[in-house]
């Protein structure tokens, strides 16, 4: 539904935020399993975004 986006741009942009800082400060890499805190994150962001889907569609 177009213009029904509610709060999931936002926390889009908080998720990429402390993946930026992660990687930049921190030394994160997404993509391996180096990091614990980065796989955790990245698992919680998929899953929020899955949900949302989910309970949009249905």
């Amino acid at each position: 539904m177009p213009g029904k986006s509610g709060q999931l741009p936002r926390v889009g942009i908080a998720f990429a935020l402390v993946a930026v800082v992660g990687y930049v400060a921190l030394g994160w890499r997404f993509g391996g399993d180096t990091d614990p805190a980065a796989v955790a994150i990245a698992l919680v962001a998929v899953a929020l975004a899955v949900g949302s889907t989910l309970r949009d569609r249905l």
